[in-house]
């Protein structure tokens, strides 16, 4: 189980395939076994690395304060220590933030980009719903059990069609996530720093090519987030999941990954 220290904390990280290198980055509160529905695609034809994020999995649970910009340095390090000097990069929710930073403020390190279900940002920012912030906010201080508060939260990040039908699909990503629960302190660090995120003055400096996608019925990271990013961003390829919500990569689960497939392989 490979880790190395960097900024002032130990970083998890695992590497999967063979071929070039592709950088994973998860979202708010998961580790890098959420990954587990794209990883097996995507290591077929890639070197893929995934790690957790500070707070999460078995790196680092600092109580001091997060930030995007740092979490894109621990992700500088990982590659670091995998010795990729670049890779591709992509970044889901959360991830997506610390994707921006890193491809901005170190581009020699980013081959590619693909942001998925995130957004830049800052004034332009189009907000949640007041119920679903709430409910993101009373996270840490709820006294349910972490498969309670998952079940609590679906609504807000599957789509109510898919919740319906597929209901085994959402059960199998909770069981998942509960393995290792995020901290209540660390949830809300990495919350914080989500909040602080802003690249939305900053992303016509992302030169190399990217793919944007969301799901259109996404409750937490509204949809036109994403139009904004493809929009910021010069010459990006937009995706547009009919239907879905902010967890794209379980309700359309293989679409996506040959669409990320189909999109890296000329990159």
């Amino acid at each position: 189980m490979p880790s190395t220290n960097a900024n002032g904390i130990d970083l998890y990280y695992e590497i999967h395939g063979e071929g070039e290198p592709l950088l994973l980055i998860m979202g708010l509160s998961l580790n890098s076994k959420s990954w587990f529905r794209t990883l097996p695609a995507l290591s077929e034809q890639y070197k893929v690395i995934i790690f957790d994020n500070r707070g999460v999995g078995l790196s680092g649970k600092p109580n001091t304060p997060y930030s995007i910009e740092l979490m894109a340095e621990d992700a500088r390090a990982v590659l670091d220590a995998a010795e990729v000097e670049s890779a591709h990069v992509y970044g889901v929710s959360m991830g997506g933030m610390i994707a921006q930073r890193l491809a901005i403020k170190y581009p020699e390190r980013v081959r590619s980009l693909i942001l998925g279900c995130t957004t830049s940002g800052g004034e332009n920012h189009v907000q949640p719903a007041a119920d679903v912030s709430m409910l993101m906010l009373s996270r840490a201080s709820s006294i349910a059990t972490p498969e309670e508060m998952a079940w609590a939260t679906s609504p807000i990040l599957y789509s109510q069609a898919f919740i319906e039908n597929q209901r085994e699909l959402v059960a199998e990503d909770i069981q998942k996530r509960i393995e290792m629960p995020i901290l209540p302190y660390a949830y809300m660090l990495q919350l914080q720093a989500c909040l602080a995120h802003d690249t939305y003055h900053e992303m016509e400096q992302i030169k190399v090519s990217t793919l944007v996608i969301h799901g259109e019925e996404d409750k937490l990271v509204p949809y036109e987030n994403g139009v904004t990013l493809a929009e910021k961003i010069p010459n990006a390829e937009f995706m547009t999941i009919q239907g879905a919500g902010h967890i794209y990569v379980t309700e359309a689960n293989d679409i996506v990954n040959n669409r990320v497939l189909d999109f890296l392989k000329n990159k």
